[in-house]
């Protein structure tokens, strides 16, 4: 299978000086294609920063990240952006857009990319959603 994230050695800091604190220490992991993980933890264990570094939302300070085959530690503010692109979260309900539908939730990622249609934008979409158990909820409103 294909890796679609592969992190190595990988740890971060937050803060500077007397205030430096490590929130990751030597994390490793590797995530295929197809694969549904879910990553536990109590509050300030380091799971949104993991999450984010991936995301390539944060840069990586030390050890290696890579996300559909781009090596993520070293990249410019422009190889960031770019790898963006090919990266989209569902967040939890909190943080979802309450005007739209789950459907045109998850939508908004792919809407970014132009070569695909509307149709299969939506088809793909609605897969998503099917493989999480939520193909009954399209149309339904976080609320």
């Amino acid at each position: 299978m294909e890796r679609v994230i592969s992190m190595s050695g990988v740890d971060y800091f937050y803060g500077r000086g007397e205030l430096r604190r490590q929130v990751l220490r030597e994390v490793s992991l590797e995530i295929e294609a197809g694969e549904i993980v879910i990553l536990t933890g109590p509050s300030g264990s380091g799971k949104t920063t993991l999450l984010t570094l991936a995301g390539a939302l944060r840069s990586v300070e030390k050890g290696s990240v890579r996300v559909l085959g781009r090596e993520l530690n070293g990249a410019g503010l422009g190889e960031l952006v770019g790898a963006r692109g090919s990266i989209g979260f569902i967040f939890q309900a909190h943080n979802l857009l309450r005007s739209l539908t789950a459907l045109q939730n998850v939508q908004m990622s792919l809407d970014l990319e132009a070569a695909l249609g509307a149709e299969e934008k939506r088809r793909r979409c609605a897969a998503m959603l099917q493989s999480v158990g939520l193909g009954r909820e399209l149309e339904r409103y976080p609320e």
